[in-house]
C-alpha cells in the first residue's frame, strides 16, 4: 500500500477553511473541528460547515451532558419564559404597527 498517498477528503472544505485561517481565523477544537472566525463559532458537521452565533454557542454543550431531573425542569422553565418573553415583544411591536398603519390610512375620512 503507498502510504504517500493523499487519504484526506473534502478539499473544498479544507480549502475553504485554509483560507478562513488565513484570513485570521482561530480553530478552538478538533473534533469536531470548530473554528472562531470574525466572532462567529463554525463547526464541520457531516461535511459542511456550519455556523453557530450567539446563543446558539451554548445549546450543544448543554445538551451534551446528563442533567439531574430538577436542574433540567429548571433549564425548560427558563427557556419557556424566554420564549414567552420573545412572543410577547413580537405580538407589543406587531400591535404597534398595525396601529400606525390604520393612523396614516388614507381611506379614514372625519
Amino acid at each position: 500500500m503507498d502510504s504517500t498517498r493523499d487519504k484526506r477528503a473534502l478539499h473544498a472544505l479544507r480549502k475553504h477553511i485554509d483560507g478562513l485561517l488565513d484570513a485570521g481565523a482561530v480553530i478552538t477544537s478538533r473534533d469536531p473541528l470548530t473554528v472562531l472566525s470574525a466572532g462567529e463559532t463554525l463547526k464541520v458537521k457531516h461535511g459542511l460547515l456550519v455556523g453557530y452565533t450567539d446563543i446558539l454557542d451554548m445549546i450543544e454543550p448543554v445538551t451534551d451532558h446528563e442533567w439531574p431531573e430538577s436542574l433540567r425542569q429548571m433549564a425548560v422553565d427558563l427557556c419557556v419564559k424566554q420564549l414567552d418573553q420573545a412572543i410577547e415583544a413580537l405580538n407589543r411591536s406587531s400591535a404597534t404597527a398595525k396601529v400606525h398603519l390604520a393612523a396614516n390610512d388614507g381611506s379614514i375620512t372625519g
